[in-house]
């Protein structure tokens, strides 16, 4: 009886935190980079997330894209990076990485302020906004402001453009936005992502805080109303 009930719980442990959508496979995972870097989606799909090696979602919840959505390569809490070929971290990451390319727009994902807009030797240029429901987010390897610290900024607004993952040595080798949560804000008197991150204590899931709900981000859509403490997706969604 205990092994069945073991069964059990583990077939629904996989449904609740699996997805079909998500690619696995390495060679799969070889072969979208390479076709979304060039066309932009893979087979038709924008939306999924790429699990190197069969890696487990660490959000205990399933993560469900819009079809329009750009891919996450490097989830929240994965040990492998953003790469175009395998990159193992040391640590597990604490953010999620978006394959966008160089150039593409970044949104605000809710209303706030601007409390720090800098460029960083390691992470390129990086923006943390307060937003609404006093949750901190950073974007990170970003390219050119559109936003300056202090400005107030609204849902959906643009905010800057991706960066190209050049000019950044700690982006790995493909263009991405990293977006990362915190429940306090930058530390001017730490040093390393910290002063533009918060302290590590304060860090958290942004999968927890999409409009959708948990996992089920959705993409701006000028004059949809959205719950005031939730987020929107970081960037401005594709047309299908």
């Amino acid at each position: 009886m205990k092994k069945i009930l073991l069964i059990i719980s583990s077939i629904f442990f996989w449904a609740i935190t699996g997805n079909a959508s998500d690619l696995t496979d390495p060679d799969e995972i070889f072969k979208a980079l390479h076709e979304i870097k060039s066309k932009g989606i893979y087979k038709g799909k924008t939306g999924f997330v790429m699990r190197r090696n069969n890696e487990k979602n660490f959000s205990k919840f399933p993560i469900i894209l819009p079809k329009n959505s750009a891919p996450i390569v490097s989830d929240y809490k994965s040990m492998w990076g953003a790469s175009m070929s395998p990159s193992k971290r040391d640590k597990k990451h604490n953010g999620v990485d978006f394959y966008i390319k160089a150039g593409d727009q970044i949104l605000a994902a809710n209303d706030g302020n601007v409390v720090y807009a800098k460029h960083d030797k390691c992470a390129g240029n990086v923006m943390t906004i307060k937003h609404t429901g006093s949750i901190y987010a950073s974007y990170l390897h970003i390219g050119e402001f559109k936003v300056k610290k202090g400005d107030k900024v609204k849902r959906g607004q643009l905010i800057a453009d991706a960066g190209k993952h050049g000019n950044t040595r700690c982006s790995g080798n493909i263009d991405h936005l990293h977006f990362q949560t915190s429940r306090e804000g930058p530390c001017p008197r730490c040093t390393g992502s910290w002063k533009y991150l918060g302290k590590k204590a304060g860090w958290t899931n942004a999968h927890k805080y999409w409009t959708g709900g948990k996992g089920k981000p959705e993409c701006y859509i000028t004059e949809k109303e959205y719950p005031k403490k939730k987020f929107t997706l970081p960037f401005k969604c594709k047309k299908m």
